[in-house]
């Protein structure tokens, strides 16, 4: 109940005016909103300054996370994890918070576009588009029509396949440039079903990957990144153990307690040899159909293996008993692992997880794991030859981009010329998309009712969060429009007069078959709130197929003499490319090499030094393929044998943040399809210099330590026996503080608050000190935090010119270092977020000659922008270089080199000041959502709970790293995190700054042999 005097709309407007809180989580669309500005008389349902919560899924890859959407004055501002969707229980990757960058995006396509005579696209009303398309599909043979799209699987993908039966027109080709062909084929090959299966990495205590980056870009990073967690960070004196086999270390295998690298392709050799050894010493309780693949192992002894893949028989022996001491999984497929004979790989793991039992255990099938639809390199490739004989005269593409996504020897681009008719419904001029003949813009995911089946027993839906940004039309509708002008049968096949209603009849029929006898309103409405339905579909059993001995054991033919192996891996921000546009993606320092907005060839250190090749040279890259251009990075985490070039950057179209950035690696790939259906991401490639040398846009710094203590490790046998290992030896950094020094401290800090004191009659002890605590041994470098503190603090991206000269805005980076790496000395990788550690003692505080900066009594190190100066004094004070210093207005497009053009400046969250030039700004542990929860709480009268207040980074991270709260607080997880005395500690701690934010060592699960 109310307070007397205070009514529904007057509790509202206070509680807007504070700019915190959110209402109820909403299930409806906001159909009804009218403009896209602050309201001066807001309707019912619409407080200025309350945010309203949709939720919805994401599809920025096919993984189909779920997430909330915040609404503010009918503007989408952020989105964060839906805590109710099992597939990433309310976390979210980078990528996924960059959602609102593509709603947002300038390069968007404002409105149906159709090209002239001279080339040019112009504008024209949808009712003429879809006249011109009903026109020419009544003129052309239904066997000549042809539709690609990428994974839609739902009820999109339902209605495309009824509209082309109805008009007896081809089956529609799926393309997901990711399709695990070879994981596909090699389950068929060994368990008779093409269907990938959900691998236990929470349970499994031992897990061994043969190239596949689980937390990258491979099946559902952000849900296994969560299990991966649970099951290997350190946790009461027990974490698993992880054990990376690949020539390049990913940002996956950085992780890894083990990088294992051989030679090129071998993978599944070493599986098969681990498999041997099993077999051989009964380490496992054996299947009783081995005999199907026994003599397959009995040829994979670990004398032929050591010689097959450059690893030594006591680490295969060692690798096999390992695996079988608890329960394990092996995983493969992953797409950087892609070469010609990837297939055998994926069944010579297969078969090693069915002789060590796994399968059935933390190797399930049933649940079907849908992450590329049907799609397969091979299809497309036979549409080019459909195109190149001239049975094509009208081609629809949706939601692909193979233009780009395919090598340039399979001339899609070229072939598509040659079809009479073409027709996009992509949202940006990308390189399919500018070879079309008419583009009819769809809307945005956040814009657009629609479903997404991620895997079986998982319905998620999408609703619009606001009304379209620009004229475009959902594609569902537009096809219902041209099947009522096509009239006869195909209009026919159709009941709904518009795409939600197909969609809702849909529904209706997983309602019954989910047995609900609700009113479909009631279950409709649920499901908005929830964001889907999702049911547990049961597991089943598989079996050695008869050919399962045949199905593995070629390996890839590496090069040798001056030629390299090229690996093309997918880029954990950018994916295949279509988040090249979003430039937050850009501007996101790659986990491993920390470039920004370029491409790079990965080459080893010691290679490079004999061919003459420093970091930043020019190389020009050549395969028998093609030939790119690219600048080095030198990269200790490969093989001498092994360069690596990141795939995503290199577009001709797609945007001003995209084209021409970078440089293509698919150019440099076979376009013949491989064995198994997909296309082949190794390359033997050479290597020449251009006697060019450019400046990486790379904000790393020193990627060693260099003694200091920064990210600080141990191990689990040190944890357990600390009197048997010696610590980690770090420089000092200060001498001991006196204790008159720190009694002055006291002092002074006391004598800030005196007045406020007086002013509140409250005692500084009696308030809350907000802290933070980081887990290096959770994080695992995925850098979604990064991207996060981004959305919810308007930070600025400032193109490359200035990341090259390091004047970056990120409030928070990941540091990367390497450890060891030195002759038979294992290399080690270390993350360490960093961001403002609001320092008890902070030394920008006492230069500042405005007092801008500040200390707030409840703990936090404040700026005031308005108060601000920008003398930087307090930057050159800082030691962990957190301050960051606008050299640029990015609210004035005169001024700003990378601003926010309109409508990109409609994501800035309305509770957050937009800097401007000459303000220093840095991390606040996002003061605004302190303040909110505050005054909310203030207006109840209920006290703030531990983990109420959720930081933007702590909200986002998949792993559950950071954890933030009340550190005076006695029950809280960051009061108990941060007395850890064995893992705890402070970075830089020696220089007595007094940090609110302490970092557990990370703790690596090495091998004791």
């Amino acid at each position: 109940m109310l307070s007397e005097g205070m009514n529904r709309r007057k509790f509202l407007r206070v509680l807007g005016v504070t700019g915190g809180g959110a209402t109820a989580l909403s299930g409806c669309s906001t159909d009804n909103v009218e403009k896209l500005i602050p309201y001066l008389v807001p309707p019912d349902n619409k407080v200025p300054g309350v945010a309203s919560w949709f939720a919805s899924t994401c599809r920025e890859c096919p993984a189909g996370c779920g997430f909330h959407v915040r609404v503010r004055e009918g503007r989408a501002v952020k989105v964060e994890g839906n805590p109710n969707n099992p597939i990433n229980q309310g976390k979210l990757c980078s990528r996924g918070q960059a959602a609102t960058q593509g709603l947002y995006n300038p390069d968007r396509v404002r409105e149906p576009l159709a090209r002239a005579a001279d080339g040019s696209y112009q504008p024209i009303s949808w009712d003429d588009a879809i006249a011109r398309v009903g026109e020419r599909l009544g003129t052309t043979a239904a066997e000549r029509v042809w539709f690609v799209m990428g994974n839609e699987a739902g009820s999109f993908d339902t209605l495309v396949t009824e509209w082309l039966a109805a008009m007896g027109a081809n089956p529609r080709v799926v393309y997901e440039p990711f399709g695990y062909e070879a994981l596909r084929h090699a389950n068929r090959a060994v368990f008779g079903t093409d269907a990938l299966p959900s691998y236990d990495l929470a349970t499994a205590r031992y897990v061994l990957s043969f190239g596949a980056d689980f937390l990258e870009t491979w099946l559902s990073p952000v849900e296994q990144a969560q299990h991966f967690a649970a099951g290997h960070s350190y946790h009461d004196g027990e974490m698993g153990r992880y054990v990376h086999v690949e020539p390049r270390m990913s940002m996956t295998g950085m992780s890894a307690d083990e990088w294992i690298a051989p030679i090129p392709g071998s993978e599944g050799k070493l599986a098969l040899g681990i498999a041997h050894v099993i077999a051989r010493d009964q380490l496992a309780s054996l299947p009783s159909d081995i005999l199907r693949v026994q003599r397959l192992l009995d040829e994979h002894d670990p004398a032929t293996v050591s010689a097959a893949t450059g690893v030594s028989t006591e680490t295969v022996e060692r690798l096999a008993h390992e695996f079988t001491e608890h329960a394990s999984v092996a995983v493969a497929g992953g797409v950087g692992a892609q070469h010609d004979e990837a297939h055998f790989t994926a069944a010579a793991v297969n078969i090693l997880n069915y002789v060590a039992g796994n399968v059935g255990k933390t190797v399930t099938f049933g649940v079907d794991l849908n992450p590329a639809g049907e799609s397969s390199y091979a299809s497309i490739a036979s549409l080019v030859s459909a195109m190149g004989a001239q049975r094509v005269g009208v081609l629809f593409v949706h939601g692909a981009n193979p233009a780009y996504t395919t090598p340039g020897g399979l001339g899609f681009a070229a072939a598509m010329r040659g079809v009479d008719f073409k027709v996009s419904f992509a949202r940006f001029i990308d390189e399919t998309a500018a070879e079309a003949d008419l583009i009819l813009p769809d809307h945005d995911p956040l814009e657009q009712w629609n479903d997404f089946e991620p895997r079986v027993g998982a319905h998620t839906l999408q609703q619009p969060v606001m009304q379209p940004v620009f004229d475009s039309r959902q594609t569902g509708d537009v096809l219902l429009e041209i099947a009522a002008q096509l009239g006869g049968p195909v209009a026919g096949t159709f009941t709904a007069t518009n795409y939600k209603e197909y969609l809702q009849a849909r529904w209706q029929n997983i309602q019954r078959q989910l047995t609900d006898r609700s009113a479909f309103e009631t279950f409709w409405t649920n499901s908005l709130q929830q964001g889907g339905v999702w049911t547990a579909p049961p597991t089943r059993q598989v079996r050695l197929a008869a050919g399962a001995a045949t199905a593995a054991g070629e390996t890839w033919s590496a090069p040798g003499g001056e030629e390299f192996t090229l690996i093309a891996y997918p880029s954990s921000a950018l994916f295949d490319g279509r988040g090249a546009n979003r430039p937050w993606l850009q501007e996101l320092p790659d986990p491993v090499t920390k470039v920004t907005w370029n491409s790079c060839l990965e080459i080893n250190p010691e290679r490079a030094a004999e061919l003459g090749i420093a970091e930043g040279d020019v190389i020009e890259v050549t395969s028998a393929h093609g030939t790119v251009t690219v600048p080095a990075y030198l990269y200790p985490g490969l093989r001498r044998d092994v360069v690596a070039m990141p795939i995503g950057q290199g577009h001709s179209e797609f945007g001003r943040y995209a084209k021409d950035v970078g440089a293509s690696a698919f150019d440099l790939l076979d376009s013949q399809a491989t064995e198994f259906g997909g296309m082949g991401h190794y390359a033997v490639v050479s290597l020449r210099s251009t006697n060019r040398h450019v400046r990486l846009a790379n904000p790393e710094g020193r990627n060693r330590q260099m003694g200091r203590g920064i990210a600080q490790a141990t191990t689990l046998a040190a944890l357990a026996h600390p009197e048997e290992h010696d610590e980690e030896e770090h420089g000092a950094h200060a001498a001991p503080v006196p204790e008159h020094i720190e009694q002055i401290l006291e002092e002074w800090q006391q004598a800030q608050y005196e007045e406020w004191r007086q002013r509140g009659n409250y005692a500084v002890e009696d308030l809350p000190n907000w802290a933070m605590t980081v887990d290096l041994s959770r994080c695992t470098g995925c850098s979604a935090c990064v991207t996060a503190c981004y959305s919810e603090n308007n930070i600025p991206t400032v193109g490359p010119e200035l990341m090259i000269r390091e004047r970056g805005m990120a409030w928070m980076r990941i540091e990367r270092y390497f450890e060891g790496g030195e002759g038979e000395e294992p290399l080690e990788t270390r993350f360490l977020p960093m961001m403002c550690q609001q320092c008890n003692n902070a030394p920008c505080e006492p230069v500042c000659p405005v007092f801008a900066a500040y200390h707030t009594p409840d703990g936090l190190n404040g700026q005031i922008y308005n108060r601000c100066v920008g003398t930087r004094y307090c930057s050159n004070n800082c030691p962990y270089k957190v301050r960051y210093f606008n050299w640029f207005d990015h609210s004035n497009a005169n001024d700003a080199v990378f601003s926010w053009p309109d409508p990109l400046r409609w994501l800035l969250n309305p509770d957050v000041t937009v800097r401007s030039k000459g303000v220093m700004e840095k991390c606040t542990f996002c003061i605004q959502r302190i303040r909110g929860k505050q005054n909310e709480a203030k207006i109840s009268g209920e006290a703030i709970g531990d983990g109420d207040i959720v930081t933007a980074c702590q909200q986002t991270c998949p792993s559950d790293a950071i954890v933030f709260g009340d550190i005076n607080d006695p029950n809280s997880r960051v009061r108990a995190l941060s007395q850890d005395g064995t893992r705890g500690y402070a970075v830089l701690g020696g220089l007595n700054t007094r940090p609110s934010v302490t970092y557990l060592k990370k703790v690596r699960n090495v091998s004791t042999d």
